[in-house]
């Protein structure tokens, strides 16, 4: 298939429908590497480059990842990189962790459900992370997934119990993750930390 004959949808109002869109992962692979593409039920999501306060959450984020990783031996990776989790479902989470007993799905690309899946918010992206991903996570068996706002400087911490996710309590700032023991984070020191960044981007 061409790339000029794909259709790409906006993520404005997107909503996956219960039938499958035209297009699976044969035609996302032909795409020119680095697409801000993603491939949702068949149908192919474009969304433009978030912004600086998006992206120092992510850096962040990832140091955080990175370094307990290097204790645990997991493996963290941030965006662009490719889950596949069905023939037409594809997605670009902005980070991921898998744990070191999983570490089998990272091939070329990730393939299957990574432990944990993180999305930050951005104006044009909130209703696809906060509805059709969450519902494609809680189908595919994604264990955790936690949603930034970065407005609000609020972390949703959500646990896949039976193909559903529930909201898990913060305890004085901090949060340990019942899935991986390991992820412990201080919401009121991460939260300093983006704001040290920023200011002093600015």
């Amino acid at each position: 298939m061409s790339t000029d004959a794909i259709h790409f949808e906006t993520l404005s109002g997107f909503t996956p429908l219960s039938t499958l869109g035209p297009y699976r992962a044969a035609d996302y692979w032909k795409l020119p590497e680095g697409e801000p593409v993603e491939l949702i039920r068949g149908r192919l999501v474009v969304s433009p480059a978030p912004d600086t306060s998006h992206q120092s959450i992510v850096g962040l984020l990832h140091v955080f990842l990175f370094n307990i990783a290097g204790r645990s031996g997991g493996r963290t990776l941030m965006a662009p990189t490719d889950v596949v989790l069905d023939d037409h479902t594809i997605l670009q989470p902005d980070l991921l962790y898998v744990r070191k007993e999983r570490r089998n799905i990272l091939q070329q690309r990730v393939v299957g459900p990574p432990d944990l899946m993180i999305e930050i918010l951005s104006p044009h992206n909130s209703r696809r992370d906060r509805v059709d991903k969450l519902s494609l996570y809680a189908e595919y068996g994604v264990a955790e997934y936690w949603i930034v706002d970065p407005v609000e400087r609020q972390f949703d911490f959500l646990v896949n119990r039976g193909g559903k996710f529930e909201v898990q309590p913060q305890q004085d700032d901090r949060y340990v993750s019942p899935v991986c023991p390991e992820l412990e984070i201080n919401l009121a020191v991460f939260w300093r930390s983006v704001d040290e960044q920023l200011g002093a981007s600015e």
